[in-house]
């Protein structure tokens, strides 16, 4: 049963609606007590708090059912944008009570907002990115140079060019403003709010993607699971597991002596991954050979040695459990970059499961994560369409609303 909208929503809903019937009701009188920016103001402050009341319950209720849905990461995102404007908002609202503020004014300072947001993003994503070069340097020097070990420094790079030729844009266009006509205003106005609106968007999304990566890192699971998959990567020549497959298979062992102990419930190995083509056997038989000679009983690893991939991983070792017990409790272990996504891609599979973090050295795990971070945002392509059109039809509302308004 669909659970009723939350109290808080629908008061701050109401609130609203007696804002704006209170403020008209006040202008028809022809009490001089609002203008139309003050009723616009306050419309729109309302308007965003009822939104941001929502997706804080929204993600509330998300949250108490899986970490791993890139939902979550929207929500922050959103959550995170609108707060930010609310206060703009706000600081709006006082300065059309204090002031003869007109339509006008409001409508131009809203239009500057996405850029000031992004002034504030750049310096926390410039820190982020500062943070970045620091562990693609220590990765080049323990590992050598390769394209991958400086993903970090490539995207401050995109991401800083980006940003500036963004602002280059907008700035000429400003500049130039005067001297076009009001539908090359117009479509000037819609064009550059679009650019900024895509820019914010992916600057929320990245950081709702940290924060959800490092929740996700950092939780265990319930001491009541069944069955632990553990997720394959590369082997050396002999068959032997590289330090981060080792990680992972040793954080798995870690939680079921942990379960044992604190339930005295054993917990079952599902070590997952097929043979690449320059390893001598499948990534499950390496991690089963592990197991057993660090004391696993052989009735207690299931290895799944057919997948490609981690989706692949997932539907395998499902079809493995289902056959030995299918209403079976699942936890699955990985390195903590990859956590989150493998989260997403367990649900995408059917499996209901919750992740365990193993470490690595402190210098993977930034370059690890901007790389799941655009793995995550491939998984949503149709979702960020939608979302690009929405940003349009909404730049373009607000230009016409300039056009008609006459606010240029």
């Amino acid at each position: 049963m669909e659970k009723k909208p939350f109290p808080a929503v629908r008061a701050a809903f109401l609130l609203n609606v007696l804002v704006i019937v209170g403020s008209l009701c006040a202008l028809f009188a022809g009490r001089d007590l609002v203008t139309t920016a003050q009723i616009l103001a306050a419309d729109v402050f309302f308007t965003i708090l009822v939104c941001i009341v929502a997706m804080v319950i929204s993600l509330k209720r998300a949250l108490a059912v899986t970490l791993y849905d890139y939902k979550n990461i929207g929500l922050i995102g959103g959550i995170l944008f609108c707060t930010v404007l609310e206060i703009t908002l706000f600081t709006e609202f006082v300065e059309c009570l204090y002031n003869r503020r007109t339509a006008g004014d409001l409508y131009r300072a809203m239009l500057t907002f996405p850029r000031e947001f992004s002034y504030y993003t750049v310096l926390v994503i410039f820190a982020i990115g500062l943070l970045l070069c620091i562990s693609n340097v220590a990765l080049i020097r323990h590992e050598g140079f390769h394209l991958y070990n400086a993903l970090g420094i490539l995207l401050v790079a995109f991401y800083m060019v980006g940003t500036v030729v963004c602002y280059f844009l907008s700035d000429t266009f400003a500049a130039h403003r005067a001297a076009l006509s009001p539908a090359l205003q117009t479509a000037g106005t819609v064009v550059d709010l679009f650019f900024l609106l895509m820019l914010c968007y992916f600057e929320c999304i990245f950081v709702g993607a940290a924060l959800l990566g490092f929740q996700a890192a950092k939780h265990v699971p319930a001491f009541d699971k069944d069955y632990i998959v553990i997720l394959g990567c590369s082997i050396d020549k002999r068959g032997g597991l590289l330090p981060l497959l080792k990680g992972r298979v040793n954080r798995a062992m870690r939680f079921a002596w942990q379960q044992e102990i604190a339930t005295g419930k054993p917990l079952k190995y599902v070590p997952s991954g097929g043979q690449g083509a320059n390893e001598v056997m499948s990534e499950g038989s390496a991690m089963e050979m592990y197991l057993l000679s660090k004391g696993a009983e052989q009735n207690e690893v299931f290895p799944e040695k057919q997948s490609v991939n981690t989706l692949e991983n997932f539907r395998f070792s499902k079809e493995i459990i289902d056959d030995l017990k299918p209403d079976a409790k699942i936890a699955f272990a990985t390195t903590n970059y990859h956590i989150l996504r493998s989260g997403i891609l367990a649900r995408r599979a059917g499996v209901e499961a919750e992740g365990i973090a193993g470490d690595t050295k402190w210098y993977f795990w930034p370059n690890g994560f901007i790389r799941e971070f655009f793995a995550i945002l491939t998984l949503e392509k149709r979702a960020h369409v939608a979302v690009a059109a929405g940003l349009l039809i909404l730049s373009a509302l607000v230009g016409i609303v300039g056009y008609l308004g006459n606010f240029a």
